[in-house]
């Protein structure tokens, strides 16, 4: 993918006003990688930890930019929707920054699946696995 490109989908993902509402703050999204950052706060917990459905849209959004960055079309025409997804939540987040990183694990002509990692403050918080299907306009 271009330069250009990888920089629409980044303002893509630091604009989406689902993810403004958990708190983006940084999108960084190239060559079938992608990976967000969300600093911790009272709004995304469920009183003292990050809640679930906050992990899980996480997952969900970094596998999304890993696929659509390693496309070789534009956010016009194609845009992958989640079919199937996993997710294991290995530790609680109580406080700091929250780093999700993705990769493409294999792409075929409609479905792409790929695999995210969730740290804070270096360690291990979430794992997941999501399917995508690739809608191509």
């Amino acid at each position: 993918m271009s330069e250009n490109v990888d920089q629409q989908m980044e303002e893509y993902f630091e604009t989406m006003p689902f993810l403004n509402r958990i708190g983006i703050e940084e999108a960084t999204v190239k060559d079938g990688v992608a990976e967000f950052r969300v600093p911790y706060e009272e709004g995304i917990t469920n009183h003292t930890v990050v809640h679930g459905g906050v992990m899980a849209t996480l997952v969900d959004a970094t596998v999304a930019g890993a696929i659509h960055s390693d496309a070789e079309a534009t956010l016009d025409e194609m845009e992958p929707l989640t079919i199937n997804m996993d997710v294991n939540y290995h530790a609680p987040v109580t406080e700091g920054e929250i780093v999700a990183r993705a990769e493409l694990v294999q792409r075929g002509g409609t479905i792409a699946v790929g695999e995210a990692e969730i740290h804070n403050e270096g360690e291990l918080a979430v794992s997941g696995r999501a399917t995508y299907f690739q809608k191509w306009e």
